[in-house]
């Protein structure tokens, strides 16, 4: 009895701690926001490969802007210039039949933890779908102008958005219905950033200030000074708001809205800036370069692309960086001294941002249309599938019942 009570009181706390791993992993997206995270820090969970292969390539033979997304089965969802929305299987098939829109899709779509997914059109309708791909509620309309920046789906479960009509709109993620909104003014191109906590919602105009919502559509402070901001907002573990401006630099704003610092360089900042687990910014300047700053602002260091990157880049768990270029490469560079890991051709210009799947595998989508997923060997195995988990209760579970049944024998 004594020796079934140990081997319990081993067992049955990791039975316990899988069974609820497993359940709570259960739909939850690999990449389902712009920038993989409410945060839009550009961060993955996963190792990407690091010697990677075309496992294929999807071609739908129209313009896109967005970037890529990826549900909990490794579906990827974009949409096009062409008015349709797409979905494709990890094999790089049709999912679903097209869906077919009065506008054309600009902007990167969202994923729930439920499997719903979101996106926004020129047209200024946002539409929701459930994970079956029929649709969720009627579109909600965010004015007659663009919803060009993706939309957040919050820790709160909201989904917000920012249209070029100066709003910023929070939205009952099941029925559609308006919580709230806020007049900010000038045109909301970049979307929605959120803080760590969910508690705040970062929002950049083209009047030239960041803006700090309260989630519940209170307005929480105009930063002090001028950003300008030129693309979405990152935001740190530690609640500091990176955005890149079109005067050079870099800037760190602080929670309270006053400028941390800022970091000159030679071009206007041209992506969003991604931050390493480690705290590392990354962006890209219009002075050809991409750079590398340690979170006081001081350059860690810097590579000379050779050309202008629009593509934000995208860090992976263990720190390489992953962006595309304008003359159709994807390339890695090293998180320790940005010297180049590997390069792929993929074919026309770049400028959406790499996504990664739980298996390592990097999904780039170029400005033709063509969807592109790369794989091969990681650094680290992922972590495993929810079905993996079970596997390993099962497992555990079994080793339970051995005891218990070696306990009777003696």
């Amino acid at each position: 009895m004594n020796y079934i009570k140990r081997t319990a009181g081993i067992v049955l706390p990791m039975l316990i701690f899988l069974i609820c791993l497993c359940a709570g992993s259960e739909g939850s997206p690999q990449w389902g926001l712009y920038r993989g995270n409410s945060q839009r820090t550009g961060l993955a969970h996963y190792y990407a490969t690091h010697n990677p292969s075309d496992a294929w390539s999807y071609d739908i033979g129209s313009s896109c802007s967005a970037s890529p997304v990826i549900d909990s089965y490794g579906r990827v969802y974009y949409g096009s210039y062409n008015k349709y929305f797409y979905a494709i299987e990890n094999n790089g098939t049709l999912a679903w039949p097209r869906i077919a829109n009065s506008d054309i899709i600009s902007a990167t779509a969202a994923i729930g933890s439920d499997g719903s997914i979101y996106y926004g059109t020129a047209g200024g309708k946002l539409y929701a779908l459930n994970s079956d791909w029929t649709s969720k509620w009627t579109p909600f309309q965010a004015g007659q102008q663009a919803i060009s920046g993706s939309p957040l789906i919050g820790i709160d479960n909201r989904v917000y958005i920012g249209g070029e009509n100066g709003m910023v709109y929070s939205l009952n993620s099941m029925t559609g219905a308006l919580n709230w909104y806020y007049s900010i003014g000038g045109y909301l191109r970049y979307g929605v950033t959120s803080s760590p906590d969910g508690s705040v919602l970062y929002v950049t105009s083209t009047d030239g200030y960041l803006y700090a919502l309260n989630s519940n559509g209170t307005l929480k402070w105009k930063s002090t000074a001028k950003v300008n901001a030129t693309n979405t907002c990152a935001v740190g573990t530690d609640g500091i708001i990176y955005v890149g401006s079109s005067n050079n630099c870099l800037y760190a704003v602080n929670p309270d809205g006053t400028t941390k610092w800022s970091r000159i360089v030679y071009g206007r900042i041209t992506t969003a800036p991604a931050i390493a687990k480690d705290g590392t910014i990354h962006f890209a300047s219009a002075d050809q370069y991409i750079y590398a700053l340690r979170p006081d602002g001081t350059i860690k260091w810097n590579y000379f692309a050779r050309e202008t990157i629009y593509s934000a880049p995208t860090v992976d768990y263990d720190g390489t960086v992953l962006y595309g270029t304008i003359s159709g490469n994807l390339i890695a560079l090293a998180s320790s001294n940005g010297a180049i890991e590997w390069t792929r051709i993929i074919g026309a210009s770049i400028s959406s941002s790499p996504a990664i799947g739980s298996d390592g595998s990097i999904y780039i989508l170029d400005g033709g249309g063509t969807l592109t997923r790369l794989s091969g060997p990681t650094l680290q195995q992922p972590a495993p599938e929810p079905s993996s988990f079970v596997s390993i209760a099962g497992l555990l579970t079994t080793v339970l019942l051995i005891a218990k049944r070696k306990s009777q024998r003696a």
